[in-house]
């Protein structure tokens, strides 16, 4: 199937893309996984209304995980997302190995290049079921060395192997890159921004509710004058400074697990949850299918993502129709 090329308004877009197209024959799980990140990207990137061609290119991609998924229903690492993160992951482990070996070896070429950025770009689809600091460890040196030895060669310099020295990742500007790699950068930048930003509110949030628990006492209760009095706060606001020793806050009750985690995945062997079973509200127990599980995890993942740029719109829809598939068994 071909796709309809990737607006510049969802220009990152592209190297995902570009990964599933050089692996449709080669393996169908990276395609799969690729075209569904590219989608989750996609919808990341532009959280509300879309351009037609956004929205055309959107809808391609999800009609193509539909048709693939159904046709292949029999391969866990596509009906499985534990097992396709395995499969995923492995494959960009053997890449890095194999890419750091050619650079211990000193064996600098096109192939060496492209062996490290692969690799990179195969991290950025495991983004999609969340990377161990390791990983985004090697996600981030794949893509540096890629671009080290790519600018090294162009100028006729002679790599340096192994990790970075001192100084050596200010010789690469961002401008002598590739332009899918410079998009990715800004967009990486703009992510660990987005991420200091809710960082800094949850911060504001606790120091709220710390607050919120001093002394436990209202206005007109004995010993409320006695107590410091705080203007209101917003969200938004700075957080109040207490003084040491004048008040002591009450810790907050301990929140129970909203759910059991899974059970960690044996690496040589993997099988489906068993149907779940849940009594709705009006007393009915009725059975869910790990497929459904999985689609009301991904349908509370996306509305995580649209909360992330302030589309409620968005997060209310796809928790709506998490709840639907957790209470009623469908959408």
């Amino acid at each position: 199937m071909s796709f309809s090329p990737v607006p510049a308004q969802v220009k990152p877009v592209a190297h995902l893309m570009k990964l599933a197209a050089e692996h449709d024959s080669r393996n169908i799980v990276v395609a799969y996984w690729a075209r569904m990140a590219a989608c989750h990207l996609a919808l990341k990137i532009v959280p509300g209304k879309k351009s037609p061609e956004v929205t055309n290119l959107v809808s391609e991609i999800l009609n193509w995980l539909e048709k693939t998924k159904s046709e292949n229903r029999g391969n866990d690492g596509i009906c499985n997302e534990t097992a396709g993160q395995a499969i995923i992951e492995e494959y960009a482990l053997n890449l890095f190995s194999h890419a750091e070996k050619q650079d211990a070896a000193e064996i600098f070429n096109k192939n060496t290049v492209k062996t490290f950025y692969t690799a990179g770009m195969l991290f950025d689809v495991l983004e999609q079921f969340g990377l161990s600091e390791d990983l985004h460890e090697k996600q981030k040196y794949a893509k540096w060395k890629a671009a080290y030895i790519h600018n090294c060669l162009k100028f006729g310099e002679k790599p340096v192997p192994g990790p970075p020295t001192t100084g050596d990742e200010g010789m690469i500007h961002i401008s002598e890159l590739p332009e899918e790699e410079q998009m990715r950068l800004l967009e990486e930048k703009e992510k660990r921004l987005q991420e200091e930003r809710e960082k800094n509110r949850q911060q504001e949030d606790d120091d709220l509710k710390k607050l919120s628990n001093f002394g436990n006492v209202t206005p007109g209760t004995a010993g409320f004058n006695d107590a410091p009095i705080f203007p209101p706060v917003s969200p938004a606001s700075p957080s109040i400074p207490v003084q040491p020793g004048t008040v002591t806050p009450v810790a907050p009750n301990p929140q129970p697990t909203p759910y059991n985690l899974p059970p960690q995945p044996q690496p040589t062997a993997y099988s489906l949850p068993p149907m779940a079973n849940y009594n709705t509200p009006s007393g009915t127990q009725i059975s869910l299918t790990p497929e459904q599980i999985q689609k009301a995890q991904k349908y509370s993942k996306y509305a995580t993502s649209a909360l992330n740029y302030d589309d409620v719109k968005t997060a209310v829809e796809n928790l709506q129709k998490a709840l639907n598939l957790l209470q009623f068994g469908k959408e």
